[in-house]
């Protein structure tokens, strides 16, 4: 199918130059299609990509995003309509982890990592600065909370969003990948209100499964289905004040309960778990002047995420997200042009979590709730976490000769904090079953100790702890774009400096555009570096204590083996891996672009290609073992990381987009070739322990180092080398329906990795590479919405979104044997009353 569809692009590609060059000679338009005029509602152009400089910078409209937003309200998933956007590759398993969790997809733009790009809301910076890679709730350290965009708000109240990939402005920084802006709606001047509901479950579901894993699972008994269901319901107001002030409040919720089921050994019982997002939103817009506006607007967006294993009790964890965000803006428009704003933002990224941990023989009464021979009871307590940043920002631009400048700076204040506030306590070690009658506790019955039955002589204490990292972040910048005839030419420069790292960087931009001699055709050229931001994980991960493991023996009294709380004594002190942060180049990313911007076929066409270098990107080292002496005098050894700058990534990529829109209808197509490759997947888990080792490997039938063959590879996932896109709007029936149709096809691949065998070569065993092939993937959805009803007092509408509409399975390689479920079609019921 690759071959058809790159086919199908390439002939079309150099057909098109001859259809553009008969136009021009016979006189006509080029864009050789005739206008369509329709009365009533037009669609809006399914996005709208910018020219010139600002070629690669695209908007999505407000009603784009009504006809097109998935049922789930995520508006990331919007962004699937742009080739340079890449998602990951087995988002559509449906494992229960994965249906609960409710929080926004994570991107790849323009081949940055998925924690690489600038993400704001409504220009508040909304990216995670702690770590983010930990995706297991039940970790005994770590919250699972964050994740790259540690804030969000419902598709309901999103009124534009932006996207820049590349050729961007020197406005922005502290990214290599690209820029994410999603903004709210500004109230309207007349009062209005609306409401929505919309649920979808497993009965809405058809779910699949690959080959690969029917044959794993062979002849054993097939998994139970997922069970779930999904709510998301909301209501915004639009409450004017007078002719110069406008209000809006809005509320919406997302939620997901999920049904689990524990392992065999915990009695294979059925237990619900739940995830909840929640938007409030007040915004407001004060219209002092015609070109004077102040804007203030308030936004809290909490998130909790339940879970428990299924392989213990009583041990429930609930993961916080979201948080709150607030901007105060001043701004004045015109040909001179300003604003001011301050801003703030805070995300709470903590976890509450049961505080003890035991692990207790099941044949005691305590014990007696699985069938192994030691039942897990409990938890390993809350560990709170959060960031706030305050921001200062100021824009200036105006007129000046046969151009514009356009002046810049911000302040952030970031503050990080992660904290154990109580010591948690994990016993263990259970006495045997044939002193049980022998044991006598001198303090009484308690979970550690029973008369009777049992004592638990061991337990390891996690520390309280308080770990904070502050930094000051201040940048400026400045941009000239001079007009001169066909040709614009666009300088920038752009100062950054963040004092956790303290290195003071520039980045220049620069790009040139000229009109070509054909009616609306455009060619730019841009070479541009990008700076990223600093990265704290590591630097609250060294502030880690170390931890202790106490024991304690029996006294023997005549038969009987007393235990007392006295008897605990300090066993070992232990220190864990340990991450040593330090001052470090800041990340960046070198960049040349091209671009072709055309009306053609009575729409807009637009022609990319970008070529990326990053470097000293931030990647963990391979472990070093230290001795150090600990609290009781002794010394022991620990695992010691250091963040270093040894990471990269390589980019290519050409696009092709076309977008039309024509009375009723709006459609967009486009594609995308790209190569993508990285030295590490993250920051913290890696195999770069490898890449240092460099060890030999036999690959094509030869023996080669490690480096070599991995140097051959691209990026795992979020790189797919292929990407077709296509998306149609419809208004229908005098606008009473709206319907909208998207598809994505993404390419497969083949990676070289471990086939877990082993070659000999010259009496020399190695580790045997081989490719691997990842197939293509082809997702397409539709949207419709139905009036039912349209009087003077509002409009009822029907809502169904369907996924995975020709019911494929989207990860056809997944061998997956105890969740081996995948989405295929589903559907989104709902109502919506606007008045």
């Amino acid at each position: 199918m690759r071959q058809i569809v790159t086919r199908a692009l390439l002939a079309s590609a150099a057909l098109l130059p001859v259809q553009i060059a008969t136009a021009q000679d016979s006189g006509t338009d080029a864009r050789l299609l005739p206008e369509v005029v329709a009365d009533g509602e037009r669609t809006d152009d399914s996005y709208v990509m910018g020219t010139g400089a600002d070629a690669g910078t695209t908007r999505i409209t407000e009603k784009e995003i009504r006809a097109r937003t998935p049922g789930s309200g995520d508006v990331n998933q919007l962004l699937k309509a742009l080739p340079t956007i890449q998602f990951r590759s087995d988002e559509f398993l449906a494992t229960e982890e994965d249906i609960q969790d409710i929080r926004p997809s994570d991107i790849s733009i323009s081949g940055g990592r998925y924690y690489d790009n600038l993400i704001s809301i409504d220009g508040i910076d909304a990216n995670a600065r702690v770590d983010i890679t930990q995706d297991s709730p039940q970790h005994y350290a770590e919250p699972a909370g964050a994740s790259a965009q540690s804030l969000w708000v419902d598709a309901n109240l999103v009124g534009e969003i932006v996207v820049r990939d590349s050729n961007i402005s020197a406005e922005y920084g502290r990214f290599t990948g690209g820029v994410l802006d999603i903004k709210t709606r500004d109230p309207k001047r007349r009062f209005g209100f609306t409401s929505t509901l919309s649920y979808t479950s497993d009965a809405l579901t058809h779910f699949k499964m690959s080959d690969a894993s029917r044959e794993a699972i062979g002849d054993d008994a097939m998994p139970g289905k997922p069970s779930f269901e999904k709510w998301r319901y909301g209501v915004t107001v639009d409450a004017p004040l007078n002719d110069d002030i406008g209000l809006l409040l809005g509320y919406n919720r997302s939620r997901a309960d999920v049904i689990y089921t524990r392992n065999a050994k915990y009695g294979g019982t059925r237990y619900g778990q739940s995830s909840v997002s929640d938007n409030y939103l007040a915004k407001l817009v004060y219209d002092i002047r015609t070109d004077l506006k102040l804007s203030g607007q308030f936004a809290y967006t909490p998130y909790e995420s339940e879970s428990s294993s299924a392989s213990g009790v009583d041990n429930k964890v609930t993961s916080h997200g979201g948080g709150i965000t607030s901007k105060l803006e001043l701004s004045k428009s015109g040909d001179t042009n300003w604003s001011i704003s301050a801003s703030l933002s805070h995300s709470d990224t903590s976890r509450d979590a049961s505080p003890t941990n035991y692990s207790i023989p099941s044949w005691t009464t305590n014990g007696n709730v699985c069938s192994n021979t030691n039942c897990t009871i409990g938890g390993f307590g809350d560990v709170d976490q959060w960031q706030n940043n305050y921001a200062l920002t100021g824009r200036w631009s105006t007129p000046i000769g046969a151009g514009r400048l356009s002046l810049g700076a911000d302040y952030q204040r970031i503050e990080v904090m992660r904290s154990r506030p109580d010591d948690n306590i994990a016993y263990s070690s259970g006495t045997s079953q044939a002193n049980a009658a022998n044991i006598l506790c001198s303090d009484g019955n308690s979970m550690t100790c029973v008369t009777g039955e049992y004592a638990l002589t061991t337990y390891s204490v996690y520390r309280a702890y308080r770990a904070r990292v502050n930094l000051d972040s201040f940048a400026a910048w400045a941009q000239y774009q001079l007009e001169l005839g066909d040709l614009t030419l666009r300088g920038g420069l752009r100062y950054d400096y963040e004092s956790f790292l303290g290195n003071h960087n520039v980045s220049p931009r620069l790009s040139a555009s000229y009109d070509l001699p054909w009616n609306g055709w455009n060619v730019t050229l841009g070479a541009n570096r990008y700076y990223g931001r600093s990265m704290l994980a590591y630097a609250l991960r060294e502030q880690y204590p170390n931890t202790l493991t106490y024991r304690r023996t029996a006294t023997t009294s005549g038969s009987s083996l007393v235990y007392a709380d006295s008897d605990w004594y300090l066993y070992r002190a232990s220190s864990a891996a340990s991450y040593s942060d330090g001052k470090k180049k800041t990340p960046y990313s070198d960049e040349l672009s091209a671009a072709l911007t055309a009306g053609v076929l009575g729409g807009s066409l637009r022609v990319k290609g970008v070529y990326r270098e990053a470097k000293d990107e931030f990647v963990r080292s391979a472990g070093e073992t230290l001795t150090t002496t600990l609290e009781d005098g002794r010394t022991t050894t620990y695992t010691n990381y250091v963040v270093t700058n040894d990471g990269f990534s390589k980019y290519r990529g050409l696009s092709l987009e076309w977008t039309r829109s024509f009375g009723k209808h709006s459609i967009a197509l486009s594609t995308n070739f790209s190569k993508t490759k990285s030295s590490n997947d993250d920051y913290i888990e890696s195999d770069i322990d490898d890449l240092i080792e460099n060890p030999p490997v036999v690959f094509d039938g030869e023996v080669r180092s490690y480096a070599d063959v991995m140097a051959m590879n691209q990026r795992p996932d979020m790189a797919a080398p292929l990407i077709v896109n296509a998306t149609w709007t419809a208004n229908w029936l005098d606008d009473r329906i709206t319907t909208n149709m998207n598809l994505r096809y993404r390419s497969g691949f083949d990676r070289i990795e471990d086939t877990g065998r082993s070659a000999t070569v010259d009496g020399t065993s190695y580790d045997l590479y081989d490719y691997v092939h990842y197939p293509d993937a082809f997702d397409m959805n539709m949207n419709a919405q139905v009036e039912v009803i349209r009087s003077r007092y509002g409009t009822l509408t029907a809502d169904v979104r369907v996924a995975n509409l020709l019911d494929n399975t989207p990860s056809p390689n997944s061998s997956s044997t105890s969740q081996p479920y995948q989405y295929g079609r589903s559907f989104w019921f709902g109502l919506n009353y606007r008045f």
